[in-house]
């Protein structure tokens, strides 16, 4: 994973203090913009605050993922700051102190495009606590460039279930389809792992549909999670299958409580009239 297509180390301040959330958005917007990412600031600024509105960027352990999704960002790219004393952020349930800030661009046009697909790369990297530790501790920006090239890792899924383990499905989606949508799933994921359960995560984010859920998923699934903050694509997949909701970013730090609810939802059963899948879409 060549980082270096989404960054620069113009465009990193390491170890610097900010007196809170604005300010931080602020100073990293100005670097994006000094080298050529941004067509208008002022426009990326208001889409970057909208989305604030819309949910916490704060992630716990630290982490903040701010972004803007708008036509004027010219290329996805992204800037970060390490910071030497902790300001707060609106978590998912109330302001986190923070230390660790990644400024994500993306624009409209760019969705499917190998910039993207970097990028949501990169919000899955920042779930692994070593590698968010060791950004924060570097000392230099070369440090922190080399750190992401080097421990960003591409990992192949690998499905193999218990065929005695209860299905979750899942579907994780947020009004950028970037940061939340990646990291949820990744939540999700591990946390299935770890209970013993057969999750599959669909992303409904910038690069469309990823990893479709099949027929047989569907059919096995004993409930569905929607983590989500956006209409859910084709939901009529999902009649009858007993179902949880939640925010994008809940399953963040909540991944295992909501999953036990899901399957205590499940215990219910199908409804009458379930849709039944019977063939994968492409």
């Amino acid at each position: 994973m060549n980082l270096t297509a989404l960054t620069h180390p113009d465009l990193i301040c390491i170890h610097t203090t900010f007196s809170n959330r604005d300010d931080v958005i602020y100073a990293l917007a100005d670097k994006l913009d000094q080298k050529g990412k941004l067509y208008n600031k002022e426009q990326y600024l208001n889409a970057v605050f909208a989305r604030e509105e819309q949910g916490p960027t704060a992630l716990g352990e630290g982490l903040a993922v701010p972004h803007g999704k708008t036509d004027s960002v010219k290329e996805a790219s992204f800037a970060i700051a390490t910071l030497k004393n902790d300001i707060k952020w609106q978590g998912v349930d109330e302001e986190e102190d923070v230390n660790l800030i990644f400024l994500l661009a993306i624009p409209n046009a760019e969705a499917g495009s190998t910039h993207m697909h970097l990028l949501t790369e990169l919000t899955t990297t920042l779930v692994d606590d070593d590698v968010r530790e060791a950004v924060l501790n570097a000392t230099t920006v070369e440090q922190i460039i080399t750190l992401l090239n080097g421990q960003a890792k591409q990992e192949e899924k690998q499905n193999k279930l218990d065929t005695n383990a209860p299905t979750v499905v899942c579907v994780t989606a947020c009004p950028a389809g970037i940061a939340h949508t990646y990291m949820a799933a990744e939540y999700l994921e591990k946390t299935g792992k770890k209970l013993g359960y057969n999750v599959h995560v669909e992303k409904q984010g910038a690069n469309g549909i990823e990893d479709r859920l099949t027929a047989e998923q569907l059919n096995n699934a004993t409930a569905v999670v929607f983590a989500a903050e956006v209409a859910i694509k084709e939901l009529e997949r999902f009649d009858g299958i007993p179902r949880i909701e939640v925010p994008v970013a809940e399953p963040i730090k909540y991944s295992e409580r909501i999953l036990n609810e899901a399957i205590e939802a499940g215990k219910a059963g199908r409804s009458t009239g379930a849709a039944v899948a019977t063939n994968d879409k492409p």
